[in-house]
């Protein structure tokens, strides 16, 4: 496979050449900002989920100058590609560099959470906000690839162009399909909000942030049934998506809801996906220009292959292989969910997770619960929280304890919590 090498002309001799620069530029921001986090993460500490590509390749990433080679390679990419040198070649590049990265980053311990059916089936699933950055990224390449032979600049983008919004369409209708086969019509339930907002203000507090509830956190929780017409807007405008591959204005419309949507799932759930709003709202933008010479295939077509494959592959593999997934957020079984910090004998006084245990509130309650389901016997997890005490550098007060606070919510969406003291970490008192 080769590349056109042949210089193109600056941007401003090109029509519609200065909107192409701006949309490669964006699109770089959006990389090279998401790809911050995995990149920070490769340390010699890392520790990697058994059978996953970071088991194989972990130990590798993490060698004194490999990230930041890796780096190097990906804002290098990043700069050709927003320049328009060998575009094709250099989104090629930040896929190889960034997908697999970010893979071997999402396959650390507590890069994850467990969900339940109805059943009690648990199953484990990676944290999400990473996996559209990857997705678009790997749709920008695949259409530049089929763009190529033609060599035009404008054309090239173009198809760039609708690979991302295929990808950012398929990304949404598979997460609201797979939503509904989970969950049915049944997904817009009024336990939703006061349960996950009760949930992860515990997480973020057991983190040592400060929670502060805001006046429509408050609302939510004490009116339920306020939550559902805003659940079924946000599922609506999930399947909504493919509306982005029919025209300017309704791609317009669309992305700025997503990021509406985002920046709302932020204020009320502290769920952060920000470069997911960055590239719906790049989406939005009349980014590239609408006229000029695009020759060849009509690259309208363009955004609908990457839509069903990529919508296809998604359903097809799930979490198991990044970037691809089907993304049914919200939709377990609604359990009593154990929320495990470390505190004082008295219970006032909240040590942070992450300083004292070496991992988040919510990796540490994942742990109780398997142990907990597991036999019963939590010796061994007390031992597990006293290792991991000592390997994050914590030397945690003679009478700390852990704390159990159990999280419910029943059928109209009223929370109840109920709390529990396990025997101090201290040493003397395990024996």
């Amino acid at each position: 496979m080769s590349f056109e090498t042949t210089a193109w002309p600056p941007s401003g001799d090109v029509p519609g050449g200065w909107q192409d620069l701006v949309f490669r530029a964006l699109l770089t921001a959006v990389v090279l900002l998401a790809a911050r986090e995995p990149l920070r993460g490769l340390t010699p500490g890392a520790t990697w989920r058994p059978g996953t590509l970071g088991a194989r390749l972990g130990v590798r990433l993490v060698r004194p100058g490999v990230r930041t080679a890796l780096a190097v390679a990906l804002l290098l990419a990043g700069l050709a590609f927003t320049a328009g040198v060998l575009p094709v070649a250099a989104a090629v590049v930040m896929a190889a560099v960034f997908v697999p990265v970010t893979a071997v980053h999402l396959s650390q311990e507590f890069a994850g959470y467990v969900t339940e059916d109805d059943d009690g089936t648990r199953h484990f699933k990676v944290h999400h906000h990473l996996h559209l950055t990857g997705l678009a990224l790997l749709a920008v390449a695949g259409a530049g690839l089929a763009a190529a032979p033609g060599g035009d600049p404008h054309r090239v983008t173009g198809w760039m162009a609708q690979g991302l919004w295929g990808a950012v369409a398929a990304h949404y209708f598979v997460s609201a399909v797979s939503k509904v086969r989970k969950r049915g019509l049944r997904w817009p339930d009024r336990r939703l909000f006061p349960f996950y907002l009760t949930l992860f203000a515990r997480y973020r507090a057991g983190d040592g942030e400060g929670v502060r509830e805001s006046a429509p956190v408050r609302l939510l929780v004490r009116r339920p049934g306020l939550g559902v017409p805003v659940l079924w807007a946000a599922l609506l405008l999930e399947f909504a998506t493919p509306l982005l591959l029919c025209g300017p204005w309704t791609r317009a419309a669309v992305g700025l809801s997503l990021v509406l949507f985002h920046l709302a799932s932020l204020r009320l759930l502290a769920v952060d996906f920000r470069e997911n709003a960055m590239l719906a709202g790049l989406v939005a933008l009349p980014l590239p220009a609408g006229a000029g010479p695009w020759t060849g295939l009509d690259p309208g077509a363009t955004g609908a292959v990457v839509f069903a494959v990529c919508a296809a592959l998604s359903f097809a593999l799930g979490d198991r292989v990044f970037p691809f997934s089907d993304l049914p957020m919200f939709a377990d079984a609604y359990r009593p969910s154990p929320v495990v910090t470390l505190r004082r004998a008295n219970g006032a006084e909240v040590l942070p997770t992450p300083a004292t245990a070496g991992c988040s509130t919510a990796g540490l309650s994942r742990e109780y619960a398997a142990a907990e389901a597991l036999d019963g016997d939590l010796g061994a997890f007390r031992d597990l929280v006293r290792a991991r005490t000592t390997a994050a550098g914590a030397t945690p007060p003679a009478d700390t304890a852990l704390w159990v606070e159990t999280v419910d919510v029943d059928a109209t969406g009223k929370v109840r919590t109920t709390h529990r003291r396990l025997r101090p970490l201290s040493p003397a008192d395990l024996d």
